[in-house]
């Protein structure tokens, strides 16, 4: 695949990666309005709970997911100065998560399927209390296995790239043919690597001036190969639980053949799923944020990052530590084992380390080369740095044991800590790569006043949502509920979250009238035909 093909499959997933940002803030939207009692002859209760079911894992996987992929897919072959590994698997996995996400999407309209996104168990017994028909769990299910499938297509093309052809320079090295290593030895390599076990291995056999193996990869790619240990962990657990959904659906279309619920202990359940799901928090939006600001800050600024050497070991640290971190969703369970609630409190507070080291040496980058043109990506991360600083906050708060009691299940947690946190910090860190990258991809640079009204009606929007929801909870309104017979007191607070809601739509609008007029309508449909468009191959 040369340069120009990246680019184009590059192009295709941010741009399918947007179409999913707007349908997911479009579904956040009819939320809004709905818990405050409108639009309620276009969306039942069960249509609202089939949109808090489907929202996550469009914003998630069709957004965040796919706008990565189509950057890493761009940048990792940049940074190394070498191709992708498979140009098949990197189409496949294209396919694979836009139909899976478009799946997914689709059971919010066709099928109603609403287990809310944590899929707690006893999920059958469901098809009886909620009246859901066992061909919407195959579907879901379905659609979430496509995208797991797609994910892990993805990370084996990263991590083959990354590794592969260093296996190939030693086997050439030593006198052997060029020949590819299989799948066992990328997944040797990336283990080592990323745990640092070649430098321990080093260390115990006494072996001098020895220098690990991630100190060959520029600090961007370490940040890469270690999230992926994190979001394949994930996309193992949750597309594990696809297949199980899919074969419990399967069994209650065979009359009398419904498997029982009684086979799936609840807690050890919750325990894995919280587990492999809280790895999207660390892998995708905290160490794949942290490789994005590695990169683009040095670059923006043409100086080296600070404290290189150092944020590789943060890279680590923060690696090792989102591993035990699940059991801060599980704080209010009765039954979690004290053991582990104490746990989850403590690797929480490890996480506020780790991030807070990333952004020091993201800021000191910045401070050191003054005096600094703030250009739209550069002002894109600095806002994006705001949202983890106050959603971020958010979390180590509600993560203490006794204030979890009280904020668990208010609209705290999925306000003023989900939401800042993945529209304010997170969807803006995606939104200055893509301002970035624009020029090297198209040879066109986007509007830099747009830019700026888009950043001011994001932020502004996201953090006027965010606060208002957290308020609301604080107050006490409860999560994943609707309050049929008017909201009382939250209903201010909610009022304020739709003007939030609709100063992002009309941000991401601002975003989107800026591409058309920089690129024009028929290059944006060219990027979708057979035929090739001519993208610029030269840097601007």
């Amino acid at each position: 695949m040369n340069e120009d093909e990246r680019k184009l499959l590059t192009l295709r997933f941010v741009v399918v990666a947007l179409v999913f940002f707007a349908l997911a803030g479009l579904e956040g939207t009819i939320m809004r309005f709905r818990i405050s009692n409108m639009l309620t002859e276009f969306f039942t209760e069960k249509h609202f709970y089939a949109i808090m079911t489907a929202h996550p894992f469009v914003g998630i996987y069709g957004w965040a997911y796919m706008a990565v992929m189509g950057a890493f897919y761009f940048l990792v072959p940049y940074v190394l100065k070498r191709d992708i590994y498979s140009k098949r698997a990197a189409y496949a996995s294209f396919w694979l998560m836009t139909i899976g996400v478009a799946t997914v999407w689709a059971t919010t309209f066709i099928t109603h399927y609403a287990p809310l996104y944590t899929l707690y168990w006893p999920l059958p017994a469901a098809i009886e209390l909620a009246g859901w028909e066992p061909i919407s769990l195959v579907a879901f299910g379905l659609g979430a296995a496509l995208i797991i499938l797609g994910v892990l297509t993805f990370f084996f093309n990263m991590f083959a790239t990354i590794f592969l052809p260093v296996r190939q320079q030693e086997v050439v090295a030593n006198g052997g043919e060029n020949v590819r290593a299989g799948a066992a030895y990328v997944a040797k390599e990336l283990l080592v690597t990323a745990f640092n076990l070649d430098k321990l291995r080093a260390k115990i056999r006494g072996i001098p001036n020895y220098v690990e193996k991630v100190f060959n990869y520029p600090v961007f790619v370490v940040a890469v190969f270690r999230g992926c240990v994190d979001t394949t962990l994930n996309a193992l657990v949750m597309g594990g639980f696809g297949i199980l959904i899919i074969i419990f659906g399967l069994s209650y279309l065979l009359p009398g053949a419904g498997l029982s619920f009684n086979i799936i202990d609840p807690l050890i359940y919750k325990n894995v799923f919280w587990w492999g799901l809280d790895l999207i928090a660390d892998g995708n939006v905290l160490i794949f944020t942290a490789g994005t600001w590695y990169l683009l800050v040095p670059l923006l600024l043409g100086r080296p990052l600070y404290g290189e050497s150092v944020v590789r070991t943060v890279i680590l640290a923060d690696l090792v530590v989102s591993l035990f971190v699940w059991n801060h969703h599980m704080l209010a369970d009765t039954p979690q084992p004290l053991f582990l609630q104490i746990q989850g409190q403590l690797f929480t507070w490890g996480e506020l380390l780790t991030m807070g080291l990333t952004i020091f040496a993201v800021l000191m980058t910045i401070w050191l080369a003054r005096p600094v043109r703030y250009s739209a990506p550069l002002k894109f991360v600095l806002a994006s740095i705001l949202g983890y600083g106050i959603g971020g906050t958010a979390g180590i708060i509600q993560a203490n044991y006794s204030m979890n009691r009280y904020l668990h299940n208010t609209q705290w947690v999925i306000g003023i800590h989900g939401h800042v946190q993945l529209l304010v910090g997170l969807s803006l860190t995606i939104f200055a790569a893509i301002y970035a990258l624009f020029p090297m991809l198209t040879g066109k640079s986007l509007n830099e006043r747009l830019a700026d009204v888009h950043l001011i009606l994001m932020t502004v929007g996201g953090l006027v949502m965010g606060l208002s929801m957290g308020l609301a909870g604080s107050a006490g309104m409860l999560r994943r509920t609707l309050y049929p017979m008017g909201l009382g007191p939250y209903e201010p607070y909610m009022t304020v979250a739709i003007i939030g809601a609709l100063l992002m739509a009309a941000g991401f609008a601002v975003f989107l009238l800026n591409v058309v007029r920089t690129i024009g309508i028929k290059a944006l449909i060219g990027i979708f035909l057979p035929s090739k468009p001519r993208v610029a191959s030269k840097t601007v």
